[in-house]
Order: C-alpha cells, then structure tokens, then sequence
C-alpha cells in the first residue's frame, strides 16, 4: 500500500509528512514494529504507547499515527486524531484494500449464543456447497477447513489481524463470513471501517463491566453496533429488545416468549434434545434439534431466521436439525454409568444460571458445579457467579480459570463470596475436575464451566496448556 491512498480514500484526516511511501504493514506494539510500519500510538487503560513512539521510529516506522501533536523527525508521515483505535481500524481496511466489501459479512452480538449461532450458520452454508467463513472464540473456519488451534486471544480480533483473515478469506472466494462481535470490539474500534451485510443480536445480560463499569454503558455499546442502518434480526425475547428496535429500523425478530417473525413453541425437552415447532410466515414444521436447553434453541431460531431471510425455505431447517454439528466447548456431555459430565463455556452469571437450571431439570441425583472466573473480573461479577451457581448446585468448587495475570486465590474468594451453601476451593483445576468427578453417584450430574474449549491459561509468569474436555474424559473413565 503506498501512503497517498490514505488521502485518497480518507480526506478527512489531519495528514502531514511524506505520503509517497510504501506501507508495509500497521502495527500498535512498537516492539514489533517493522521496516516500513506506520505505528499506531493508543493511550490504553494501563498503558500509553505515546511514549513509545521514539522506540518504533528507531526500527523502522516511517510514519505515526498520534493523538498528540508530537514532532516526528526526518519529514516522516504524521497523522493527528483524537481517536487512535478508530484510524487504526480504517487503516488496516485500507492495507488490505477492504476486504469486508467483497463478500457478505454478518456480525453477531450478544451476552452468550455468539459463538454457537456463528458457528451454526457457517456450518450451514459450507454444508449446501456454499463457501462460507467463521471468526470466532473456538477458532477460524475457512469454508471446509476449521482450524480450532488458529485463534485468537481476544473474541473478536485487532484491527490489522482481523482485515488479514478477511482478506484471506475475500481471496478464496467465501460468500459469507459470520463473525462474533464482543463488547470490547465495539466500544474499542476494532470493527470500524468493515461493512456490514446483516446484524444478530442473541441476548442480553451482565458481563464485561470490567471494561464498561455500568451495565447501562454495556447496553449502550450493544445498541450502538446496529446504528449504521444495516438489517438486523432480533431476539424478540431479549432484556431491552425495544431499544434495539428503536435503533435497528430494519429488523426481523426471532423468539419464544414474546410474538416474532421466526417463532419456537416447545413440544417437549431431553437433556440432549429440544422438540419444536417453527413457525415463519405461515409455514410451520417439527424440529427435533439434538441440543441441550432452551438457549440453544434460541441460538438455532437466530440462525434459522438469516436462513430464511436469504431465501431457504423451511425443509433446509428441519434437514440441518437432523445432522446439527457439535459446537466444540458448548453443551459438550459424557455419560458413563449414569454419571453425566456436562462441559460448556459459560462464563457469566446468565449463562450460568441458564445451564444449570436446564441440568438441574435433568438430574435425579445430585448437581455439582465446577467454575472460576477470569482476571481482573468485577468483584459484583465474581459474586454473583458464585450466586447463580449455588441456587441450582448442591454443591460447589471454586477453582481457577485463566488468572490473565491476576491472583488466582483473590480470584476464587471472590466466587466464595456469592456460594450460598456447600462450597470450597480447589485452586488447581485438574483437581477440582478430579474431585467432582469423584463425588458422582449414579443419577448425578457435574458441570464443568467457564473455559469450554480453550486450551490456554495464563498466569504471571507462565502460559499452561489445559482443556476441560480431556480431563473430564480422563477422569471419568477412572471411576
């Protein structure tokens, strides 16, 4: 890319310096900067990169982006904002020639059902021959090849990173691409300058105050991603569902609960399958959906209704129930003598509470609950874990997630607090899986929570490989 483009394309930035200059990447860690890097300085919650703008120029950036009007020596590129991560983002666009425009990209928010809704949908569309992408938590899917040790640290990815997988994707000729949008995706830029084909929204609850503080700052993040006029499609049965209507004029709404376009009334439920009927413009069929729980139902009529908007009739639904894909850490059970051990990502008080309400209907024994929570969680969250899983549990063992950092121990006294009832701590998580498992009778249930399918956790002074699968698997075939 050479540096006049970005003139070209983006007028309205306050451009000095050198502009005819090859462009070889863009880059915020000045320690990685390259030859040829224009470096992006972001004043960040706990550290501004201004002060590293020296160390960037030094290896090789021949220009800066800044919101500060610095003096860049040798007549390098300068660029003055009052909004670094937005010009981050519109560059990154920029390098890889707009990726986003080339094919249809759809964006799915929400408190919980990003990922399985994303991922249903792109399993969908590669299923009938149609080349579709997944950007998520769990992994990147390109067309038929899924690839769940390609991810990344954060739901939705940087900037630069994020365009890069984009336009390898625009390059082999996917026609969708469902990617999941966090909170920390909207309210940090990362999403800027991508253009939008359709908008979902799956549910809303607590999470993230960490970033936001106020729950209220967290909706208003949420609302603001379906401003830009773009047709989205709704929970009908979501907390606050008129706000985004008011703010999505183009929308179609899914639910159970309330009146919606795409409706589910429930026949009947299995701890492994969910019979209903759905019903969309006069049409209704049985679907018998091989998922765990009424919040996977939801997370199907999202999917089904972007299936029926872009022309599928209903006979596709009720023939993609039948073969539904295993979404890697989402409602993951292993059965052995009566004993169920039910592995699944939810990590915040609503899906917590939404699970095991679900388990407890299905367990004649006991429900033993295994979670932590991740660093640098509020302190109203980590209690309040503690508090959705003490209602439905029969008892509870605290243990660690991924520290990021933080201290482990100060981690789960936090979760402790909110435990109502029978409940300990034991910090290593292969053992608290041990122990649960260990405590099972015939009828019992254990759930194992919070990580799904991740595979790293990371302290202070050490990354360690862990999933919560394989040792549950391993565990229960001792006993």
């Amino acid at each position: 890319m050479n540096a006049s483009q970005i003139k070209i394309f983006y007028p309205e930035l306050n451009i000095s310096g050198d502009t005819n200059v090859e462009v070889s990447g863009i880059e915020i860690d000045s320690r990685k900067v390259k030859a040829g890097n224009i470096f992006v300085a972001i004043k960040g919650e706990n550290f501004d990169s201004h002060t590293k703008i020296d160390e960037a120029l030094n290896n090789g950036a021949i220009g800066v982006v800044t919101e500060r009007d610095v003096s860049i020596p040798g007549g390098n590129l300068k660029i003055l904002t009052d909004d670094s991560r937005w010009v981050y983002a519109l560059l990154s666009s920029l390098f890889f020639d707009f990726p986003s425009n080339k094919f249809k990209l759809v964006g799915i928010t929400g408190t919980s059902g990003k990922t399985t809704t994303g991922f249903l949908l792109y399993r969908f569309f590669n299923a009938i021959g149609i080349k579709a992408g997944f950007i998520g938590t769990i992994g990147i899917g390109h067309a038929d090849l899924f690839n769940r040790s390609e991810t990344f640290p954060l739901t939705t990815p940087d900037a630069f990173p994020l365009n890069r997988v984009l336009s390898e994707m625009a390059r082999e000729d996917i026609k969708y691409v469902f990617i999941e949008v966090s909170s920390h995706a909207i309210k940090l830029k990362r999403i800027a300058g991508l253009k939008f084909y359709k908008k979902i929204l799956t549910t809303i609850g607590e999470d993230h105050l960490d970033l936001h503080n106020t729950f209220e700052d967290y909706l208003n993040t949420k609302i603001s991603f379906f401003r830009n006029g773009e047709s989205a499609i709704l929970n009908a049965d979501s907390l606050y569902i008129e706000r985004f209507k008011n703010i999505a004029k183009k929308h179609t709404l899914y639910g159970i609960e309330r009146p919606a376009d795409v409706r589910g009334v429930i026949i009947s439920e299995e701890l492994e399958n969910v019979n209903f009927v759905i019903k969309y413009k006069g049409n209704e069929d049985i679907i018998n959906l091989h998922m765990s729980g009424t919040f996977n139902v939801y997370n199907f009529l999202a999917t089904s209704t972007f299936i029926f908007e872009e022309g599928y009739e209903i006979g596709y639904i009720e023939q993609f129930a039948k073969n539904i894909p295993v979404v890697p850490g989402r409602a993951n059970l292993l059965q052995r003598g009566g004993k169920k051990v039910f592995v699944d990502f939810a990590h915040n008080p609503l899906e917590i509470e939404n699970v095991l309400k679900y388990l407890r209907r299905f367990t004649d024994g006991k429900l033993i609950t295994v979670l932590g929570a991740v660093g640098f969680s509020t302190e109203k969250k980590k209690t309040e874990m503690g508090k959705a899983a003490s209602i439905y549990s029969d008892f509870v063992i605290v243990t660690t997630d991924d520290p990021r950092g933080d201290d482990p121990v100060e981690i789960a006294k936090g979760i402790l607090k909110g435990v109502k009832g029978n409940g300990k701590i034991v910090l290593d998580r292969r053992n608290a899986i041990k122990e649960g498992i260990s405590m099972l009778n015939k009828g019992d249930t254990i759930a194992i929570l919070g990580r799904g399918d991740e595979v790293e956790a990371h302290y202070k002074d050490k990354t360690v490989y862990f999933k919560d699968l394989d040792a549950a698997k391993e565990e229960l075939s001792e006993i």
